[in-house]
């Protein structure tokens, strides 16, 4: 394994330029740490769920994370729209601009998280008639219940990070994730096994220490940014002055923001609908499948700060109107991926049959063995997966979303979903059917994304030239 490693490393710094690949990762490992931090909530409340509750229990989170996700990740997505217009602003030196991109997308943010929140308590009730395993839907309910609260502080919480990110300040963001993710582990086993007093929660327990955590988060990191000297100024001036809003900032962030939460909602929802389809064979079905897929999103999570890298690092190129740097720079980063999503891919395969015992009881052996084998999907759609989101993060620098929108429904909603369904349910495979149709999807949302990400920047270079003369 040392020798593998080493050999990896000395190949990747022959593919890669190392002035970007410094840059990247100077962005990139915070925001890496960071989103460790978030996905870490979730993935250790799967982990104490699973092994203090059991695998109906843990059957019970998943079905609730993927309803509660899918409506989350589309508020969530408005937020992208942040970092490519600060980032470009600050290249510039245009705080006013910075400062009215924070304004805007702080309101658009909480009045779209305040609307989906209402949307999702007022469909809990339908989770009744979706056709999913009835043991499990009470704790689903009630999970999803304190869930929902936590939209509001999260959504407060990535606007500021955003904008600290769009400033290559990204420090304080992982600070607070961590330290929130401590809190987090903690309070689950009080709150689910009834410590101090307290009385035993279950799963409701997993959720409101989640909902405290994100708080926390929240607090915290506005305290860290009203201190550091980057984003101080713009802390100090924030304000909420209906003099300070206009219909052109609105309409600018909603053009990058909408598409992009549509994207995001096309991929997310998309698992969601995967849970749904596992439930359909069993409750097993879906305990392994979230056993895969928490490892896959953890390690997709981590390809998140490669992607915030190329939408800042490409932010900036396109103020500098450097088009051709612009260009390197994305091809650089999805490179760097590429190399870190294989060793992911490779882990994967090599801890197959040790990593799903950490999410549910030893006696759970089928669900253990089901889940071994997703692993091994997981592991060969890593590739994919991570090429995918940089390029989508590249292309949001160049602030190009309609497109990769359209990419993403057509991959997942016209490929992976039909297809899965009729691999998992007709044909009886199962979760494992279910998961060759999500690794076929993703790989076409890779290859689309790339070309358009290849062709966009190559125009604006050609662009470039031709208004020089």
């Amino acid at each position: 394994m040392q020798y593998f490693c080493r050999k990896l490393f000395l190949l990747s710094m022959k593919f890669l330029n190392p002035k970007y690949t410094k840059a990247s990762l100077t962005l990139a490992l915070p925001v890496m740490l960071t989103q460790v931090g978030q996905v870490s909530v979730n993935l250790f409340d799967n982990i104490i769920v699973g092994k203090l509750l059991g695998a109906q229990a843990l059957a019970s989170v998943s079905l609730g994370n993927a309803v509660f996700f899918s409506i989350f990740v589309f508020a969530l997505g408005f937020s992208f729209a942040i970092p490519p217009l600060v980032s470009e602003a600050h290249s510039q030196e245009k705080h006013s601009v910075i400062n009215s991109v924070f304004r805007h997308g702080f309101v658009i943010n909480l009045g779209i998280g305040l609307l989906l929140m209402i949307v999702l308590l007022l469909c809990l009730p339908l989770l009744y008639h979706m056709d999913q395993p009835k043991e499990i839907i009470p704790d689903t309910i009630g999970f999803l219940g304190i869930m929902t609260l936590s939209i509001l502080p999260f959504m407060v919480f990535q606007t500021l990070r955003e904008v600290s990110e769009g400033l290559s300040y990204t420090l304080g963001v992982t600070k607070a994730t961590i330290i929130a993710n401590v809190i987090n582990i903690i309070l689950n086993y009080v709150f689910i096994k009834g410590m101090f007093g307290i009385a035993p929660m279950g799963v409701e327990g997993s959720a409101l220490a989640s909902l405290i955590a994100r708080i926390f988060m929240m607090v915290f990191l506005y305290y860290v940014l009203l201190k550091e000297p980057k984003t101080r100024r713009y802390i100090k001036d924030f304000s909420l002055k209906v003099a300070g809003f206009s219909k052109e900032m609105f309409t600018k962030m909603l053009k990058i923001g909408f598409p992009t939460s549509l994207q995001m909602f096309f991929e997310v929802t998309a698992f969601a609908a995967a849970a749904f389809i596992c439930g359909l064979v069993s409750s097993k079905d879906i305990a392994s499948h979230q056993i895969a897929l928490s490892m896959a999103s953890f390690t997709f999570n981590l390809c998140i700060g490669f992607s915030v890298a190329s939408t800042v690092m490409i932010g900036r190129k396109l103020g500098e109107k450097n088009y051709t740097e612009l260009k390197e720079v994305g091809i650089n980063n999805m490179k760097l991926v590429f190399i870190f999503m294989f060793a992911c891919g490779v882990f994967f395969i090599l801890g197959r049959h040790i990593l799903p015992t950490f999410f549910t009881k030893k006696e759970d052996v089928e669900v253990i063995q089901l889940a071994a084998k997703l692993m091994i999907i997981a592991a060969l759609f890593q590739l994919s997966d991570g090429v995918q989101v940089v390029a989508l993060g590249s292309l949001r620098g160049i602030q190009d979303v309609k497109i990769p929108s359209i990419i993403t429904f057509i991959a997942y909603w016209l490929i992976t979903i039909p297809l899965g369904y009729i691999l998992c349910v007709p044909l009886k495979m199962g979760a494992f059917g279910m998961w060759i149709a999500l690794g076929l999807g993703l790989t076409v949302s890779a290859v689309l994304l790339v070309i358009r990400f290849l062709k966009l920047s190559q125009r604006k270079i050609e662009m470039g030239k031709s208004s020089s003369f």
